[in-house]
Protein backbone atom coordinates (compact mmCIF):
# COMPACT_ATOMS: atom_id res chain seq x y z
CA UNK A 1 0.00 0.00 0.00
CA UNK A 2 1.06 3.64 -0.79
CA UNK A 3 2.29 5.38 2.26
CA UNK A 4 0.19 8.59 2.68
CA UNK A 5 1.17 12.46 3.37
CA UNK A 6 2.17 13.08 7.23
CA UNK A 7 2.66 9.15 7.97
CA UNK A 8 5.11 8.24 10.77
CA UNK A 9 7.91 5.68 9.67
CA UNK A 10 10.99 4.63 11.54
CA UNK A 11 14.31 3.42 9.96
CA UNK A 12 16.72 2.19 12.02
CA UNK A 13 14.60 3.51 15.17
CA UNK A 14 14.80 6.99 13.59
CA UNK A 15 11.76 8.64 13.56
CA UNK A 16 10.52 9.85 10.13
CA UNK A 17 7.64 11.96 8.39
CA UNK A 18 6.46 11.84 4.98
CA UNK A 19 5.75 14.85 3.33
CA UNK A 20 6.19 14.40 -0.63
CA UNK A 21 5.63 11.67 -2.96
CA UNK A 22 6.50 11.06 -6.41
CA UNK A 23 5.12 8.03 -8.51
CA UNK A 24 7.01 6.81 -11.41
CA UNK A 25 6.04 4.59 -14.26
CA UNK A 26 8.12 2.76 -17.16
CA UNK A 27 6.81 0.63 -19.11
CA UNK A 28 4.13 -2.00 -16.69
CA UNK A 29 6.81 -1.11 -13.87
CA UNK A 30 5.61 1.38 -10.88
CA UNK A 31 7.19 2.84 -7.90
CA UNK A 32 7.31 5.14 -5.27
CA UNK A 33 9.53 8.19 -4.06
CA UNK A 34 8.97 9.94 -0.68
CA UNK A 35 10.42 12.54 0.54
CA UNK A 36 10.66 12.15 4.32
CA UNK A 37 11.95 14.16 7.18
CA UNK A 38 13.71 13.44 10.59
CA UNK A 39 13.07 15.96 13.99
CA UNK A 40 16.30 17.13 12.89
CA UNK A 41 15.01 18.96 9.53
CA UNK A 42 16.95 16.24 7.40
CA UNK A 43 15.59 15.35 4.09
CA UNK A 44 15.54 11.78 2.59
CA UNK A 45 14.10 9.67 -0.45
CA UNK A 46 12.53 6.77 0.24
CA UNK A 47 12.05 4.64 -3.06
CA UNK A 48 9.75 1.70 -2.54
CA UNK A 49 9.26 -0.64 -5.38
CA UNK A 50 7.88 -4.41 -5.65
CA UNK A 51 10.22 -7.15 -6.47
CA UNK A 52 8.75 -9.13 -10.09
CA UNK A 53 10.09 -11.86 -8.59
CA UNK A 54 9.15 -12.24 -4.64
CA UNK A 55 6.39 -9.42 -5.49
CA UNK A 56 7.74 -8.35 -2.03
CA UNK A 57 8.56 -4.12 -1.47
CA UNK A 58 11.98 -3.25 -1.44
CA UNK A 59 13.37 0.05 0.16
CA UNK A 60 15.98 2.39 -0.63
CA UNK A 61 16.87 5.06 1.31
CA UNK A 62 18.62 8.40 -0.45
CA UNK A 63 20.12 11.59 0.30
CA UNK A 64 21.01 14.53 -1.69
CA UNK A 65 24.87 14.00 -3.13
CA UNK A 66 26.98 16.10 -5.14
CA UNK A 67 29.77 14.15 -6.23
CA UNK A 68 30.57 12.22 -8.96
CA UNK A 69 29.09 8.79 -10.82
CA UNK A 70 31.61 8.12 -13.75
CA UNK A 71 34.16 6.75 -11.13
CA UNK A 72 36.46 3.49 -10.62
CA UNK A 73 33.98 2.54 -8.01
CA UNK A 74 30.46 3.47 -9.77
CA UNK A 75 29.52 1.45 -12.76
CA UNK A 76 26.14 2.22 -14.83
CA UNK A 77 23.72 -0.07 -13.33
CA UNK A 78 19.90 0.70 -15.56
CA UNK A 79 18.61 3.50 -16.87
CA UNK A 80 15.68 4.65 -18.27
CA UNK A 81 12.80 6.90 -19.14
CA UNK A 82 10.08 7.31 -16.23
CA UNK A 83 6.62 8.94 -16.33
CA UNK A 84 4.83 10.83 -14.08
CA UNK A 85 1.89 8.77 -12.74
CA UNK A 86 0.81 10.26 -9.68
CA UNK A 87 2.10 12.49 -6.39
CA UNK A 88 1.35 14.57 -3.55
CA UNK A 89 2.51 17.42 -1.45
CA UNK A 90 4.62 20.24 -2.58
CA UNK A 91 6.96 18.72 -5.46
CA UNK A 92 7.66 20.57 -8.73
CA UNK A 93 6.17 18.30 -11.08
CA UNK A 94 3.19 17.76 -13.45
CA UNK A 95 0.92 14.42 -14.25
CA UNK A 96 2.31 12.73 -17.32
CA UNK A 97 5.97 14.79 -16.76
CA UNK A 98 8.66 12.61 -17.84
CA UNK A 99 12.43 11.96 -16.51
CA UNK A 100 15.08 10.66 -17.47
CA UNK A 101 17.22 8.70 -15.05
CA UNK A 102 20.42 6.78 -14.59
CA UNK A 103 21.04 4.73 -12.12
CA UNK A 104 25.13 3.78 -10.83
CA UNK A 105 26.26 1.18 -8.56
CA UNK A 106 28.98 -0.15 -6.99
CA UNK A 107 30.04 -3.53 -7.81
CA UNK A 108 28.00 -5.03 -4.64
CA UNK A 109 25.50 -3.11 -5.13
CA UNK A 110 25.61 -1.77 -1.80
CA UNK A 111 25.70 1.47 -2.69
CA UNK A 112 23.84 3.28 -5.51
CA UNK A 113 23.70 7.12 -6.97
CA UNK A 114 20.84 8.10 -8.57
CA UNK A 115 20.20 10.87 -11.70
CA UNK A 116 17.16 12.31 -12.66
CA UNK A 117 17.33 14.64 -15.81
CA UNK A 118 14.18 16.49 -15.68
CA UNK A 119 13.78 19.87 -18.63
CA UNK A 120 14.87 22.29 -16.57
CA UNK A 121 17.18 20.84 -13.78
CA UNK A 122 19.25 17.70 -12.68
CA UNK A 123 18.70 16.11 -9.17
CA UNK A 124 21.64 13.43 -7.93
CA UNK A 125 20.77 11.45 -4.64
CA UNK A 126 23.39 8.92 -3.28
CA UNK A 127 21.38 5.93 -1.36
CA UNK A 128 21.34 1.97 -0.56
CA UNK A 129 19.12 -1.15 0.32
CA UNK A 130 17.24 -0.98 3.61
CA UNK A 131 16.84 -4.49 4.74
CA UNK A 132 12.78 -4.82 6.08
CA UNK A 133 13.49 -5.43 9.17
CA UNK A 134 14.83 -1.82 9.22
CA UNK A 135 12.01 -0.26 8.82
CA UNK A 136 8.56 0.07 10.20
CA UNK A 137 5.90 1.61 8.85
CA UNK A 138 2.90 2.94 11.13
CA UNK A 139 -0.20 3.57 10.44
CA UNK A 140 -0.30 7.30 12.75
CA UNK A 141 -0.54 10.27 11.50
CA UNK A 142 2.14 13.27 12.41
CA UNK A 143 -0.97 16.27 13.25
CA UNK A 144 1.75 19.01 12.08
CA UNK A 145 1.79 17.86 9.06
CA UNK A 146 -2.21 18.92 8.76
CA UNK A 147 -3.78 22.76 8.53
CA UNK A 148 -6.59 22.37 11.39
CA UNK A 149 -8.95 25.41 11.71
CA UNK A 150 -10.91 26.23 15.26
CA UNK A 151 -13.98 28.27 14.85
CA UNK A 152 -15.79 29.16 18.14
CA UNK A 153 -19.44 29.74 18.07
CA UNK A 154 -19.18 33.78 18.59
CA UNK A 155 -16.28 34.10 15.72
CA UNK A 156 -18.09 31.45 13.28
CA UNK A 157 -19.15 34.25 10.49
CA UNK A 158 -16.42 36.25 11.19
CA UNK A 159 -13.89 32.98 10.34
CA UNK A 160 -16.00 31.81 7.81
CA UNK A 161 -15.38 35.52 5.79
CA UNK A 162 -12.14 34.64 6.33
CA UNK A 163 -11.85 31.56 4.49
CA UNK A 164 -13.44 32.06 2.09
CA UNK A 165 -11.81 34.80 1.04
CA UNK A 166 -8.49 32.95 1.62
CA UNK A 167 -9.65 29.99 -0.41
CA UNK A 168 -10.75 32.89 -3.40
CA UNK A 169 -6.91 34.38 -2.84
CA UNK A 170 -5.55 30.78 -2.87
CA UNK A 171 -7.28 29.90 -6.30
CA UNK A 172 -5.88 32.93 -7.89
CA UNK A 173 -2.67 32.25 -6.98
CA UNK A 174 -3.03 28.62 -7.89
CA UNK A 175 -4.34 29.97 -11.14
CA UNK A 176 -1.66 32.03 -11.48
CA UNK A 177 1.23 29.75 -11.27
CA UNK A 178 -0.65 26.82 -13.14
CA UNK A 179 -1.30 29.45 -15.58
CA UNK A 180 2.29 30.38 -15.66
CA UNK A 181 4.29 27.69 -15.30
CA UNK A 182 2.15 25.83 -18.37
CA UNK A 183 2.82 28.82 -20.87
CA UNK A 184 6.43 28.58 -20.59
CA UNK A 185 7.74 25.24 -21.59
CA UNK A 186 6.93 23.70 -25.17
CA UNK A 187 7.53 20.39 -24.42
CA UNK A 188 5.01 20.28 -21.72
CA UNK A 189 2.29 21.75 -23.70
CA UNK A 190 3.23 19.14 -26.04
CA UNK A 191 3.34 16.23 -23.87
CA UNK A 192 -0.46 17.52 -22.44
CA UNK A 193 -2.44 18.07 -25.85
CA UNK A 194 -2.45 14.37 -27.00
CA UNK A 195 -5.29 15.15 -29.16
CA UNK A 196 -3.16 17.43 -31.72
CA UNK A 197 0.70 15.69 -31.22
CA UNK A 198 1.46 12.25 -30.52
CA UNK A 199 4.74 11.20 -29.44
CA UNK A 200 7.21 9.53 -32.32
CA UNK A 201 10.77 8.79 -30.65
CA UNK A 202 13.57 10.33 -28.89
CA UNK A 203 16.38 11.36 -30.61
CA UNK A 204 20.23 10.81 -28.49
CA UNK A 205 22.94 12.88 -29.50
CA UNK A 206 26.47 11.69 -29.73
CA UNK A 207 28.18 13.88 -27.11
CA UNK A 208 26.44 13.68 -23.23
CA UNK A 209 23.99 11.24 -24.18
CA UNK A 210 21.36 14.37 -24.03
CA UNK A 211 18.02 13.43 -25.98
CA UNK A 212 15.33 15.53 -27.97
CA UNK A 213 11.67 14.61 -28.17
CA UNK A 214 10.23 14.33 -31.73
CA UNK A 215 6.00 14.75 -31.97
CA UNK A 216 3.93 14.76 -34.81
CA UNK A 217 1.49 17.48 -35.80
CA UNK A 218 -2.51 16.50 -36.15
CA UNK A 219 -2.38 19.87 -38.25
CA UNK A 220 -1.67 19.71 -42.11
CA UNK A 221 1.35 22.18 -42.41
CA UNK A 222 4.03 23.97 -40.62
CA UNK A 223 1.92 27.51 -40.49
CA UNK A 224 -0.92 26.21 -38.56
CA UNK A 225 1.59 23.79 -35.99
CA UNK A 226 3.26 26.85 -35.34
CA UNK A 227 0.91 29.27 -34.72
CA UNK A 228 -1.02 26.49 -32.42
CA UNK A 229 2.43 26.12 -30.49
CA UNK A 230 2.72 29.73 -29.59
CA UNK A 231 -0.80 30.25 -28.30
CA UNK A 232 -0.14 27.39 -26.38
CA UNK A 233 2.77 28.95 -25.26
CA UNK A 234 2.49 32.39 -24.99
CA UNK A 235 4.59 33.77 -22.13
CA UNK A 236 7.61 30.91 -22.83
CA UNK A 237 8.61 31.61 -26.86
CA UNK A 238 11.72 34.20 -26.59
CA UNK A 239 12.44 33.91 -30.24
CA UNK A 240 11.02 32.87 -33.92
CA UNK A 241 13.40 32.13 -36.17
CA UNK A 242 14.60 31.09 -39.78
CA UNK A 243 17.95 30.67 -41.57
CA UNK A 244 17.42 32.57 -44.36
CA UNK A 245 14.36 34.70 -45.92
CA UNK A 246 12.96 31.60 -48.51
CA UNK A 247 13.42 28.73 -46.13
CA UNK A 248 10.00 29.10 -43.86
CA UNK A 249 8.58 26.36 -46.31
CA UNK A 250 11.45 24.36 -44.80
CA UNK A 251 10.70 24.89 -41.14
CA UNK A 252 11.04 27.10 -38.02
CA UNK A 253 12.46 27.30 -34.61
CA UNK A 254 11.53 28.53 -32.40
CA UNK A 255 13.08 28.95 -28.52
CA UNK A 256 12.35 29.24 -24.61
CA UNK A 257 14.75 30.17 -22.29
CA UNK A 258 16.00 26.50 -21.83
CA UNK A 259 14.14 24.68 -25.22
CA UNK A 260 14.62 24.89 -28.83
CA UNK A 261 11.54 23.51 -30.97
CA UNK A 262 12.14 22.84 -34.92
CA UNK A 263 8.98 22.54 -36.38
CA UNK A 264 9.28 20.84 -40.57
CA UNK A 265 7.34 19.03 -42.86
CA UNK A 266 8.73 15.00 -44.45
CA UNK A 267 6.75 13.00 -46.28
CA UNK A 268 3.93 15.28 -46.16
CA UNK A 269 3.31 14.93 -42.70
CA UNK A 270 4.54 17.81 -39.81
CA UNK A 271 7.33 16.75 -36.92
CA UNK A 272 8.57 19.18 -33.85
CA UNK A 273 11.97 17.72 -32.59
CA UNK A 274 12.41 19.87 -28.80
CA UNK A 275 15.30 19.80 -27.01
CA UNK A 276 17.14 22.00 -24.33
CA UNK A 277 19.45 24.07 -25.95
CA UNK A 278 22.68 22.16 -25.05
CA UNK A 279 21.14 19.08 -27.24
CA UNK A 280 22.06 21.82 -29.94
CA UNK A 281 25.30 23.50 -28.86
CA UNK A 282 26.64 19.38 -28.47
CA UNK A 283 26.08 18.30 -31.78
CA UNK A 284 22.74 17.17 -31.59
CA UNK A 285 20.68 14.68 -34.77
CA UNK A 286 17.53 15.13 -36.05
CA UNK A 287 14.90 12.20 -36.28
CA UNK A 288 15.50 13.17 -40.39
CA UNK A 289 19.02 13.58 -40.63
CA UNK A 290 18.81 15.28 -44.21
CA UNK A 291 16.84 18.40 -42.24
CA UNK A 292 20.03 18.34 -39.92
CA UNK A 293 22.23 21.59 -41.39
CA UNK A 294 18.40 23.76 -41.94
CA UNK A 295 17.91 22.50 -38.33
CA UNK A 296 21.16 23.52 -36.46
CA UNK A 297 21.59 26.94 -38.65
CA UNK A 298 18.11 27.76 -37.54
CA UNK A 299 18.79 27.41 -34.09
CA UNK A 300 22.64 29.52 -35.10
CA UNK A 301 20.62 32.14 -36.76
CA UNK A 302 19.98 35.98 -35.05
CA UNK A 303 17.28 36.18 -38.62
CA UNK A 304 13.79 36.31 -36.90
CA UNK A 305 11.21 35.29 -38.69
CA UNK A 306 8.68 38.71 -39.21
CA UNK A 307 5.82 36.19 -39.48
CA UNK A 308 5.80 34.16 -36.18
CA UNK A 309 7.79 36.87 -34.37
CA UNK A 310 4.73 39.59 -34.92
CA UNK A 311 2.85 36.82 -34.15
CA UNK A 312 4.28 35.61 -30.78
CA UNK A 313 4.16 39.18 -29.60
CA UNK A 314 0.69 39.52 -30.63
CA UNK A 315 -0.30 35.97 -28.88
CA UNK A 316 2.04 37.17 -25.28
CA UNK A 317 0.61 40.35 -25.07
CA UNK A 318 -3.30 38.26 -25.26
CA UNK A 319 -2.20 36.04 -22.99
CA UNK A 320 -0.76 38.89 -20.51
CA UNK A 321 -4.07 40.60 -20.63
CA UNK A 322 -5.88 37.93 -20.52
CA UNK A 323 -4.39 36.83 -16.95
CA UNK A 324 -4.90 40.74 -15.65
CA UNK A 325 -9.05 39.98 -16.25
CA UNK A 326 -8.84 37.22 -14.26
CA UNK A 327 -6.52 38.42 -11.30
CA UNK A 328 -3.64 36.53 -12.50
CA UNK A 329 -1.15 39.61 -12.61
CA UNK A 330 1.73 38.51 -14.73
CA UNK A 331 3.92 37.23 -12.01
CA UNK A 332 6.95 34.70 -13.29
CA UNK A 333 7.08 31.20 -12.46
CA UNK A 334 9.08 28.04 -13.24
Amino acid sequence: MKLKKGQILYIDNQKYTVINMIEFQQDKWKWQEYEIVDSYHTHKWLSVEENEETKQLEYYLYKTYQGKENNENYKLYEQGIATVVDYFGNTDVDKYETCEYCDYATKDEESIISIEKWEDETEKTIGHYIENTRIKITEEIDPNSKIKYTINHQQRGKNINIIFWGVMLLTIVIVCITNTTSNKSIQKYLEKQTSKYQYITSVTSNIKNQKAKVYESSFSNIDETVKDIIDGVPQGITQAIDSDPNTEKDGIGLQTSKEYAYIYQENGKIYIQVSNKEYVKNSGSTYHSRHYHHYYNTFSSTRKSTLYSSYANSARQRSMNSRVLTGGGTSSGK
